[in-house]
This record gives C-alpha cells, sequence and structure tokens, in this order.
C-alpha cells in the first residue's frame, strides 16, 4: 500500500513537470477568421420643406444719364436777325444757359445744320448741300447784344443766296449741342451728328 501510494505521487509530479514545460508561445497562429458581414447602408430620409423666400433687396440708386451735362437745342429754323444782306446773313442764338467765360472755357460748341431736300444733317463749318455757300458760326462774344452763338451765311461766288439757301420756311434750320470737359469722349466724331446723337442720347 505504501508503495502503491508513493508510484502516484511519482506519476502526478511527472505529469505536471511536462505539462509546465509546454510554452503557450510555442503554438503555432491560428488562421484568420472570415471578415465579418458589412451593415447594411441606411435609406435617406425625405428631403425637408423649403424655406420661406427671403425678402427683396433694397433698389440701387440710378446712375447717371449719359447725357446730364450735355446742352443742346431744339432745331431751330434760320432767322437772320442780325445781319440780312442779299450774300451774307448772321443770326444770333442766345444761350441763356452758358456765360460767355463757360462756352469758352473748354467746352466743346457743335452747330449743325439741316436742309430740306436731304434727310443728312450737316457739321458747320461748311457749304452744306449747295456749291457757292459756306454756313459757319461763331460763340461766346461777349458782347452786349450777344451771349451765345452766331451763325453767318455767306455767298462764296459773288452771286446773291437763293431762298433754298437761307428761309427757315424752305427748310433751312441748326441746332447747337454744347459738351463740358466733364463729358467729353475723345473716342467721338463731333462732326458726326448721327454719332453725337446716339452717343449722347440726344431726342430727335
Amino acid at each position: 500500500m505504501k508503495n502503491l501510494s508513493l508510484n502516484k505521487i511519482f506519476g502526478a509530479v511527472v505529469c505536471s513537470t511536462l505539462f509546465l514545460s509546454c510554452s503557450v508561445e510555442d503554438g503555432e497562429d491560428g488562421a484568420i477568421g472570415p471578415p465579418g458581414l458589412q451593415g447594411e447602408q441606411g435609406l435617406q430620409g425625405p428631403q425637408g420643406e423649403q424655406g420661406p423666400v427671403g425678402a427683396d433687396g433694397q433698389d440701387g440708386t440710378d446712375g447717371q444719364d449719359g447725357n446730364a451735362n450735355v446742352i443742346y437745342s431744339d432745331w431751330i429754323d434760320a432767322d437772320w436777325n442780325s445781319i440780312n444782306l442779299p450774300r451774307l446773313k448772321e443770326m444770333n442764338i442766345p444761350v441763356p444757359e452758358l456765360d460767355d467765360i463757360e462756352l469758352r472755357n473748354k467746352t466743346v460748341v457743335q452747330v449743325y445744320l439741316g436742309q430740306s431736300g436731304t434727310n443728312g444733317v450737316y457739321a458747320m463749318p461748311g457749304t452744306g448741300r449747295w456749291s457757292n455757300t459756306w454756313y459757319s458760326y461763331s460763340f461766346g462774344h461777349g458782347t452786349v447784344t450777344l451771349n451765345g452763338i452766331a451763325i453767318v451765311l455767306e455767298s462764296t461766288n459773288g452771286v446773291d443766296l437763293t431762298e433754298d439757301q437761307y428761309l427757315g420756311s424752305r427748310g433751312n434750320e441748326f441746332r447747337y449741342v454744347l459738351i463740358p470737359e466733364s463729358a467729353q469722349s475723345g473716342k467721338l466724331d463731333y462732326s458726326n451728328y448721327e454719332a453725337v446723337k446716339s452717343f449722347y442720347n440726344l431726342p430727335d
């Protein structure tokens, strides 16, 4: 009986020794398991209601008109109120908007001639539609009798002027345009009436 007990104790010691000598680190890594299933994507929620419309913005200030500083006349019938001779005529047109100094101080003064029998408008000085006439003008005389524009018509061939060449009732008329420095354009041909009219938005 005593020997049987010793044998059991010895066997238990041997087993314990063998168990302790087998380290966990000596084992091979196990294979990686399959990946888990990806979760299902959630459904998009419904679109929210549109918000209220914002208030209208404040209106901007209107820009200045392109011809705000430009002075222009209506068409003025020929009226030779200063000199009325068979071969020389002159009419004076007052310009109350500007005095003599302002007319001469960096202001473009352009006078145009309209005549019957043609749809064109002629820049002055020039002959108009005739070959023996010369229409010209001066301005800012600074005299007691005139503070404005003087228009002169002359015969250039020594022959008396005809009514078609000088009468207002025959379609001879004049229009002036005064352009101060602030409204002048270096690219504009002031002798071209249609270009000036369009650029400064002048009425007919």
